[in-house]
């Protein structure tokens, strides 16, 4: 796959802009938790209460993103556990056999951001949704470089979020997890003259299993931040791996 990058915005904690995220890959700032959100003034206030932490942090990526870009393009959302802090309330509230909020399910599916959205934006472009695990950024990106060459589109929004698991699914998650969104504007690299973008190659193989489950058992890396390591750092070139796939990153001029 051949894309190019021309934006990228990103949240995590106490790295929030381009300089941020810049120190940190380099080393030269470390990563702390600050769990203060975003303000989202651009949003009146009658829709910005209704939005979760998940969907604020989504919505000030996506906002901040595509500001000067026409927003009326496709887009696929992603997320490995969705908002799951909204769906695990939602499953103790079935288990306490106490009525269920249709506003709060409904708000709760993995497809739930993309439709306030579209709602908040008027964007009627198509958009999906993808979960596939803890491949789920990469997975993404497979998807919207399909989109990009199959329906000869010129660019695509692409957005990862996902946060810290509520405290009783965290021993079935790696510890390496962290609250973080992700919002890329991805061109085709053929269309894109500005030396200011990144153009990426990426290749991906599936890795033997058993091989795989004793790395997964050993602690997995989180590719979200391996990701915006490699992208703000000098390195051209990287491997990322998961329990199933070897993910190959490089970049070029």
């Amino acid at each position: 796959m051949k894309f190019t990058i021309g934006n990228c915005v990103a949240w995590c904690n106490n790295l929030r802009s381009t300089q941020d995220w810049q120190l940190w890959a380099k080393g030269q700032l470390d990563l702390q938790d600050e769990p203060d959100l975003p303000a989202l003034k651009q949003i009146p206030a009658m829709q910005r209460r209704r939005l979760s932490a998940f969907a604020k942090l989504s919505f000030h990526c996506v906002l901040d993103v595509l500001e000067g870009e026409e927003a009326d393009m496709p887009c696929v959302f992603s997320s490995r556990h969705g908002d799951l802090h909204k769906t695990s309330k939602l499953i103790e509230n079935v288990a306490e056999r106490e009525d269920l909020s249709p506003t709060h399910f409904g708000l709760s599916v993995h497809n739930a951001v993309a439709g306030l959205y579209s709602i908040f934006s008027g964007n009627k472009q198509a958009m999906t949704a993808t979960a596939a695990g803890e491949d789920t950024l990469f997975m993404a990106m497979v998807d919207a470089y399909a989109k990009l060459e199959s329906q000869n589109l010129d660019k695509i929004l692409l957005v990862y979020t996902d946060q810290v698991v509520p405290e009783k699914y965290q021993p079935y998650v790696s510890n390496e997890e962290e609250t973080i969104s992700i919002a890329m504007v991805l061109e085709k690299s053929t269309t894109v003259k500005s030396s200011a973008n990144t153009k990426l190659t990426i290749d991906f193989e599936k890795q033997a299993t058993k091989k795989n489950q004793e790395n997964t058992n050993n602690g997995q890396v989180f590719q979200p931040l391996a990701f915006m390591r490699f992208l703000f750092d000098d390195n051209k070139t990287t491997e990322i791996n998961s329990s199933r796939y070897l993910w190959r990153l490089s970049e070029s001029a």
